[in-house]
């Protein structure tokens, strides 16, 4: 009788096995097509395939949930839909990117603004350090910007390449952007790759408005980078004469030498 029963519990078993298993690949595959819905924008394929089984919470290969590709298409109605359903707004896929950072990336201000206002998490970092305010800032979008240093996004992030957000705003010589950042920041003189600062960066590039902002905000302007090079020199290489007379006014030493002995004077004649 005993192993009767035994059998007849494998039997059931394996029964049930075989069930599960074909749900599991039902659902998975219903999953694949939520996921290519949701980057078309494919509303009410959504909807239908969510009635059908599919998850809100299922996350493909990379570890983006339909919530993820909805926000990267830049589908605000979706997006919100999705939300509703119960998705995670702070969800991370394998690279460390929320959905914030995505709006954040697009430029997209009424998505980012619906996530902020939903409980994003502004501070997000991503494996390369990258925060929501760091793609803000690299695309220039201003609005986002604001919307999330009023939110206390973390100015001071330094991304693997050793960049803050006010580096690249000081390389894109936005003015706007680096009115915004300067009060908020700690460290205007961070270093980043080759100990480049936001002054140097903007020396080089000829961004005269910029290089007065910086250093009317306390930038150093004496700084050397792993060359031995200032941002003096930077500029008199690059015949940015305005520049060069403006770091004087800030008491920028002509007589600094580069690993190569080379002075600011030496690389404007090109010697």
């Amino acid at each position: 009788m005993k192993k009767n029963t035994a059998i007849l519990h494998g039997i059931l078993f394996m029964f049930f096995l075989q069930i599960s298993t074909a749900y599991a690949d039902g659902r998975r595959d219903l999953n694949f097509d939520l996921f290519e819905a949701a980057k078309k924008g494919k509303s009410e394929q959504v909807i239908d395939l969510l009635e059908q089984g599919a998850s809100v919470k299922a996350r493909d290969r990379f570890g983006n949930s339909a919530l993820l590709y909805a926000v990267k298409g830049g589908y605000f109605d979706l997006s919100k839909y999705l939300i509703d359903q119960g998705a995670d707004l702070n969800l991370i896929n394998t690279k460390g990117e929320n959905a914030l950072m995505f709006a954040s990336r697009t430029g997209n201000f009424k998505l980012a603004n619906y996530l902020v206002d939903n409980g994003a998490e502004i501070n997000n970092y991503s494996l390369k350090n990258i925060t929501a305010l760091t793609e803000a800032v690299y695309g220039g979008y201003i609005d986002i910007v604001q919307l999330l240093l009023q939110h206390d996004a973390n100015v001071d992030v330094v991304d693997n390449t050793g960049k803050t957000a006010l580096i690249y705003a000081a390389a894109n010589g936005n003015l706007e952007l680096i009115k915004l950042l300067l009060p908020k920041t700690g460290n205007i003189n961070q270093k980043y790759g080759h100990d480049l600062t936001a002054l140097m960066w903007a020396s080089g590039y000829g961004h005269i408005d910029v290089v007065t902002l910086l250093l009317d905000a306390g930038a150093d302007v004496n700084l050397q980078d792993d060359r031995g090079r200032s941002a003096l020199m930077m500029a008199s290489e690059k015949g940015y004469t305005d520049v060069v007379e403006t770091l004087f006014e800030y008491n920028a030493e002509s007589g600094l030498k580069d690993n190569e002995g080379k002075t600011a004077h030496d690389l404007a004649a090109g010697t």
